[in-house]
């Protein structure tokens, strides 16, 4: 069985795809009321339990949905690989949408209304494609482009984190 991901397409969503919605979170508004709040405590730790479970939570939700989608996808390996690689890429910018503030609403949030999230998801999906379809960037990256059932397997993998950390947030309010 081949490596599901090369390591030039892992140095590729580190370098470009995480870095524009990166940039673009850190230039949200703040939540309303945080200069209200007392500051936490000096023995606190920046992460805490609960956000080292929520870390491993959505990463084994991606991991699991990249395999998943490598599992499910046809054709050669090269294809199979770049499904995988679309899976996990695409996966990591519909999380940007799980990083929105406990209690702020599924729709109309910090991250929804924010110009800069949405010009960084164009501009990254922007160069995926380009990492499939551009023939130099395509061979470089070693990928080749999915045909229509492998492009239905990238989206609904893809999004399987998401709606599963939305759901599991949910559930959590409601608790």
């Amino acid at each position: 069985m081949p490596l599901p991901l090369l390591p030039l397409q892992i140095l590729f969503l580190n370098v470009v795809n995480d870095v524009f919605p990166a940039f673009a979170l850190g230039a949200c508004r703040g939540s309303e009321g945080i200069m209200d709040r007392p500051p936490r405590s000096s023995g606190e730790p920046v992460l805490t339990r609960t956000n080292w479970t929520e870390m491993g939570y959505y990463g084994l939700l991606i991991a699991a949905a990249t395999v998943g989608a490598y599992a499910l996808s046809s054709g050669t390996a090269t294809q199979r690989v770049t499904v995988s690689f679309l899976t996990l890429a695409f996966a990591q910018l519909w999380h940007v949408f799980t990083m929105r503030e406990v209690g702020s609403g599924l729709i109309r949030n910090e991250i929804t209304e924010n110009t800069y999230v949405w010009g960084a998801l164009v501009l990254s999906t922007m160069l995926l494609m380009a990492s499939v379809y551009v023939g130099g960037f395509a061979a470089a990256l070693g990928t080749h482009p999915p045909d229509a059932d492998n492009w239905v397997v990238i989206a609904v993998m893809s999004l399987v984190p998401l709606v599963a950390g939305q759901l599991e947030r949910a559930v959590r309010k409601r608790s």
